[in-house]
């Protein structure tokens, strides 16, 4: 056999395997990728990788357990629908100027990313701007910054971007 010939069936074969174990599956969230039967959110990985090179999260901080917003974020998350949001720990807090975004994580409750905004006396949640559940397949981080940004609250860019999820639920 001719080495062009060669190539060519070689080219077919490696397509023709390659084609047996890979396959695009549409869900009500986008497509994904299934290897073996294995889901993989290749898009999300790639939107997370590109906001992870073009954010800027300079104006963007993380709020530790020690801080005052802290605690108040945490008193307002656990009064916010009790009994069961009682036992909310949070396991991440980032700030900018008048707006929080939690992470938090409850006994009986599925994990939830909750975005707070001050008023002149205190912080309220935002009701309609909640992410609870879990994210598996699709990657989290930008699969819950996409839905809290569709809430239409004017939250500068950078919260969502910076945001990085850190409960176990989310990874």
């Amino acid at each position: 056999m001719k080495k062009r010939t060669s190539a060519w069936v070689l080219l077919l074969v490696t397509a023709g395997v390659l084609l047996s174990h890979l396959s695009w599956e549409e869900k009500d969230n986008g497509h994904l990728l299934m290897v073996d039967g294995v889901a993989l959110d290749v898009v999300g990985h790639a939107r997370d990788r590109w906001t992870k090179v073009t954010r800027q999260c300079e104006s963007v901080s993380r709020v530790g357990e020690t801080h005052d917003r802290f605690s108040q974020a945490l008193a307002v998350i656990q009064a916010y629908s009790p009994p069961a949001s009682a036992s909310a720990q949070l396991r991440s807090l980032w700030s900018v100027g008048d707006w929080l975004l939690a992470e938090v994580e409850f006994n009986d409750l599925l994990p939830a990313v909750v975005l707070l905004r001050a008023s002149q006396t205190t912080w309220h949640v935002q009701p309609d701007a909640v992410w609870s559940g879990h994210t598996r397949p699709w990657k989290a981080a930008p699969h819950i910054r996409q839905y809290l940004q569709q809430r239409g609250y004017p939250v500068p860019s950078a919260l969502y971007d910076c945001f990085e999820p850190q409960s176990e639920a989310f990874r």
